[in-house]
């Protein structure tokens, strides 16, 4: 009986590659129903056979951000998906209600209460890693947070099997030189008010799927190193980045 999954079977990669197309499409199928509902609501609104309080709501940058969010959660990025939908809620709120005039007061409260409850359920927890065939080494883990302040820390695995980091209103430097992947590695990055820098090997293939709102998240390797990774050593860095930003380099 088979228990885990085993990386060195070749029917588990089979199904594992299998899995990430599957995935895929159910992204690019989101995608399409979402491309079809806001071509349907354009046309109805230019046809003005939609009244003007559905398309204040639904025609709406606060919507978007809604919309934006629910496709993070489809891509599994549950924090960067809960924090969005959290924020285009919140605006899209008097668009709906009659609110007092002192409700955008609120806003920044009403993010850090967001904000919490994601780390509390979302960040709290274990990150999710890929399985072995024995028990997972606190090495081959990268669990770090910065909390008004920062830290540097190097990582020292032979089967780096991913992690999160958490970064508010501070920085972490984490060296992931002397680090080697496993398949389906997934670092989680979380950074508000803050800065991340990850330096990785190059020859690594990092996939960078970070949603940033007034933030960023930038790839500096530059396109000579790029273009030589090994595809085999597939890295991917999700999540979010609000009012602060990250970077992935090779140098220390």
């Amino acid at each position: 009986m088979k228990l885990i999954n085993d990386p060195n079977d070749p029917n588990e990669n089979v199904y594992s590659r299998r899995r990430n197309r599957h995935h895929g499409s159910d992204s690019r199928v989101f995608l399409g129903i979402l491309f079809v509902a806001i071509g349907g609501l354009l046309i109805l609104e230019n046809l003005e056979l939609l009244s003007y309080d559905l398309s204040h709501i639904f025609i709406s940058w606060p919507m978007l951000l809604i919309v934006i969010g629910v496709y993070n959660l489809s891509r599994k990025a549950s924090s960067a998906g809960f924090i969005l939908i959290g924020i285009g809620s919140y605006f899209l709120l008097p668009r709906i209600f009659d609110v007092p005039d002192h409700f955008f007061h609120n806003f920044w409260p009403v993010i850090l209460v967001i904000v919490g409850i994601v780390f509390i359920t979302q960040w709290n927890r274990k990150p999710s890693l890929p399985m072995g065939n024995g028990e997972v080494n606190k090495n081959d883990i990268l669990d770090e947070t910065a909390l008004f302040g920062g830290r540097n820390m190097s990582l020292v695995s032979e089967q780096f099997k991913g992690g999160k980091i958490t970064s508010i209103f501070g920085g972490s430097k984490i060296n992931l030189l002397y680090c080697k992947p496993v398949e389906g590695c997934i670092i989680d990055v979380a950074t508000i008010f803050g800065g991340t820098k990850i330096i990785v090997p190059e020859n690594w293939n990092v996939k960078t799927e970070v949603v940033s709102i007034f933030g960023g998240f930038e790839d500096k390797r530059g396109n000579s190193i790029i273009s030589r990774v090994d595809q085999s050593k597939i890295v991917v860095i999700k999540g979010v980045a609000i009012f602060g930003g990250g970077e992935i380099t090779t140098m220390p």
